[in-house]
């Protein structure tokens, strides 16, 4: 009697912890979920921010090394990290930004997307141009793609 009370509470115990260790495999997937969702609100914000004040030192950091770019300039082409920061400055001292809002973000895996409108000023114009952003995840960071201002 002692025995089968005893296989019966290590079966009780070995099939309690499974579900355990899956709830807590499931918590660990949801907080790793919402922290993939939280970084890259972060990084929007840092893009909205570094563009609403022509400021590219604010998100060049998340610039993968190769971003392609499309200005409404009629620059556009794959370019190193290193030349998007430059050609998003000069970008940013010729269609002097007047306003700027992320308007809507969306996550779809490993692949974000942003888009808003970019109100500038070009030889005293007041002007609007709309402004696509694509992240993508590469092992655990997540990188600019892809800018077009159109």
């Amino acid at each position: 009697m002692k025995t089968l009370f005893l296989y019966i509470a290590i079966i009780f115990l070995v099939s309690g912890s499974s579900y355990l260790f899956a709830q807590h495999n499931n918590l660990q997937q949801n907080i790793n979920n919402s922290n993939k969702v939280k970084i890259q609100t972060i990084i929007f914000n840092d893009i909205e921010s570094g563009i609403a004040s022509n400021d590219v030192k604010k998100f060049s950091q998340y610039f993968s090394s190769q971003p392609y770019i499309s200005l409404v300039n009629g620059v556009n082409g794959y370019y190193s990290s290193n030349q998007a920061y430059y050609i998003m400055e000069d970008f940013f001292n010729s269609f002097k930004v007047v306003s700027f809002k992320m308007d809507e973000t969306k996550s779809e895996g490993s692949v974000s997307y942003g888009k808003g409108d970019y109100y500038f000023e070009k030889k005293g114009r007041r002007e609007v141009a709309h402004l696509y952003i694509t992240l993508s995840k590469s092992g655990n960071k997540w990188y600019i793609t892809q800018i077009s201002i159109n």
